[in-house]
């Protein structure tokens, strides 16, 4: 697995963490299927819509981010500014 850089994550000494990359494909996602904050944790799903071939849709899970609400808040930050600029 391939070492693709360096991120910090807070001020101290030890606050460096290596970022690996295993190369997962990248997902296509329609809808959200869960938005949740419990006990400091933001819980959101996301899914893809499909067909089968009898012409059902529905809409796949195909993946869940669990995160602190600072590491949430810092997402939609970065969103925001994307989305705008």
């Amino acid at each position: 697995m391939p070492n693709v850089g360096k991120i910090r994550i807070g001020d101290g000494p030890d606050d460096v963490v290596v970022i690996f990359d295993a190369g997962a494909q990248p997902l296509h996602v329609d809808v959200v299927t869960e938005l949740a904050s419990e006990g400091g944790i933001v819980r959101i799903s996301f899914a893809a819509i499909t067909q089968d071939g009898d012409g059902q849709r529905k809409a796949e899970v195909v993946a869940r981010l669990r995160m602190s609400q600072d590491v949430a808040w810092g997402l939609c930050r970065t969103l925001k500014a994307l989305v705008a600029g």
